[in-house]
């Protein structure tokens, strides 16, 4: 009896180191499988792939690919610019963007920049094509319209007109 005591012991303690090391022996496969699943983060939250960047001197403005929310998202279509490093701007930023690369400015963008960067961002939008909407005083209510710093960026996300 008492060795089956003691062979039911040895199997429990076996059983929990076996459970405790799996995940670090499989964690190869698991990260493999779930990378061949081809997951990520929706668009409306990450922005599209920057396609282009215009330098302006010190810094530069990234243009990203326009997104276009899913079916049931009740965003806006938009696009996200980002003016890059924040430590190379101005006070205050305004600039004529082009953002469709036909070399016609499309937007006029203007904004204070803090030295706090935990300060809260608005910004100003004027259209000078009929491609975008006028943003006036946003900030981060919408992720279709904000702005916002992210590391030494500043991203800014316009929505397109209907």
């Amino acid at each position: 009896m008492k060795l089956r005591a003691q062979l039911g012991y040895a199997g429990a303690v076996l059983t929990m180191v076996a459970a405790l090391l799996a995940p670090f022996v499989l964690y190869g496969s698991i990260a493999k499988g779930v990378a061949s699943l081809g997951l990520h983060v929706d668009e409306v939250y990450s922005s599209g792939p920057k396609i282009r960047s215009i330098q302006q001197g010190a810094y530069a403005i990234d243009v990203h690919r326009t997104v276009s929310p899913h079916m049931l998202q009740r965003e806006k279509p938009f696009v996200q610019l980002d003016w890059t490093p924040v430590s190379a701007l101005p006070s205050h930023v305004t600039d004529e963007v082009d953002v469709d690369g036909d070399g016609k400015p499309d937007v006029l963008v203007s904004f204070n920049v803090s030295s706090d960067p935990n300060a809260q961002l608005r910004v100003d939008v004027e259209p000078l094509s009929p491609r975008f909407e006028a943003v006036k005083n946003a900030g981060k209510e919408r992720y279709s319209r904000l702005i916002v710093r992210v590391d030494d960026s500043i991203l800014v996300r316009i929505p397109l007109a209907h």
